[in-house]
């Protein structure tokens, strides 16, 4: 199994790591074969073509028979969260969805291009997934816990949010999918895996580079902590991060 951090947008440095790893071919077409391909989420924003990443995953989605899997990032909910209730208030003092979303990086050429599929396919993206041992999130925090007690309960909890809920409950979803750093406690870590399953987790959402106070483009593989039970693969490429993807293999890893 092979994962993939944030891309934020940079759609022609995904196509290139997928390639570099013999997932997609010169066509920019699946040849994983049986390789099992997980995004962590955060495709839009930030970057010149987050549309353009969601098309790329969805045709791979297609193509790949479902062997390439992405999660619902923040940014994802944040979008869709925009296009619904753009000037409507959120919780922030003084903020808007619309503003929200441009202080957090949107991107006016994801939004205008959003159309109803997009917003179909995004709504469905599952904010945690069990691949083996493995719990996949996209955020590292525990506050998922409350969407539900089993991977599938928060799945249809967060879809339906995201295509009926009212401005609250979209609002509250927003600051449970953002929340961040908050794994670093071994008992936090118990929780989420005794709840959803596996043994180890991976996520995304806060930058390597950010947690260990370096240069983006020193990062090339993930940070592995939380006694040896946490993995973050944010390579955080909208910082100039050279990106990298990592293969996921009963407990080891192994970066290409």
């Amino acid at each position: 199994m092979f994962v993939v951090g944030d891309v934020h947008g940079h759609r022609d440095v995904l196509v290139e790591l997928l390639r570099s790893a013999g997932l997609v071919d010169g066509d920019e077409r699946w040849s994983g074969a049986d390789a099992q391909l997980w995004l962590v989420g955060d495709l839009v924003d930030r970057g010149p073509d987050g549309i353009g990443a969601v098309d790329l995953v969805r045709r791979l989605e297609d193509e790949s028979g479902g062997a390439v899997r992405c999660l619902l990032g923040n940014h994802e909910a944040l979008l869709l969260a925009v296009h619904r209730f753009g000037a409507e208030s959120t919780s922030v003092p003084g903020e808007s969805f619309h503003d929200l979303w441009k202080l957090n990086g949107g991107v006016d050429s994801d939004l205008s291009a959003l159309t109803p599929d997009h917003v179909e396919w995004i709504a469905a993206l599952p904010p945690i997934a069990r691949a083996g041992d493995w719990l996949l999130v996209h955020a590292d925090t525990p506050a998922y816990l409350a969407l539900g007690e089993s991977p599938d309960a928060v799945v249809g909890a967060v879809g339906s949010i995201l295509s009926d809920g009212d401005v609250d409950a979209v609002d509250d979803l927003l600051a449970i999918v953002s929340d961040r750093m908050r794994l670093t406690d071994p008992a936090t870590v118990d929780a989420l895996l005794d709840a959803f399953g596996g043994t180890r987790l991976v996520h995304g959402h806060t930058p390597i580079a950010s947690v260990r106070g370096v240069d983006p483009r020193t990062v090339t593989a993930p940070l592995v902590y939380g006694e040896g039970r946490v993995m973050n693969v944010d390579h955080c490429l909208f910082a100039g991060g050279p990106g990298f993807v990592t293969r996921l293999e009963s407990g080891s890893e192994q970066e290409t």
